[in-house]
């Protein structure tokens, strides 16, 4: 796979833009869902969330930690995507990156937010749902950026 990525940038560049919009999609998904979940928490009346939600839910958020894993093992096989300047759609690409992890960032680290008040709440269905698995796939491509970022100057 790093032969590939590195040997062909037109497909490295399409095969990142295409990683990049669907965890935007599967991100964006599980925000709206949990914040629905809340909602429903919060009613009066207690009204139960369906199963069928919060296992949707619970593969929007698992999607969503495969694909940072995903780049997580692209920044680490082939940094030079993401940081060298050479290349066309580096700097395009390291910005949607940026973006896409201050966004997760954002909704999942602050405290008494939204995904800590789901997280919480404990309930069956959502246990996969945790901060620990996305943070951990963040920190990781964090890291490799840092630590290539210095070594490529």
């Amino acid at each position: 796979m790093a032969e590939l990525l590195s040997m062909d940038k037109d497909m490295a560049a399409s095969f990142l833009n295409s990683v990049l919009n669907q965890l935007n999609w599967a991100f964006s998904e599980f925000i709206g869902m949990i914040q629905e979940i809340q909602q429903a928490a919060e009613r009066p009346e207690r009204n139960f969330v369906d199963t069928r939600q919060l296992k949707v839910c619970a593969t929007c958020f698992d999607l969503s930690v495969s694909l940072l894993r995903v780049l997580e093992m692209t920044v680490t096989l082939v940094p030079e995507i993401f940081l060298d300047w050479s290349r066309p759609s580096a700097e395009l690409l390291l910005r949607r990156l940026a973006q896409l992890l201050n966004q997760v960032l954002n909704r999942v680290t602050a405290e008494k937010n939204l995904f800590d008040r789901v997280v919480n709440l404990r309930l069956p269905g959502l246990e996969s749902v945790d901060h620990y698995p996305i943070l951990v796939a963040v920190t990781g491509i964090l890291v490799r950026i840092l630590v290539d970022g210095d070594r490529q100057g």
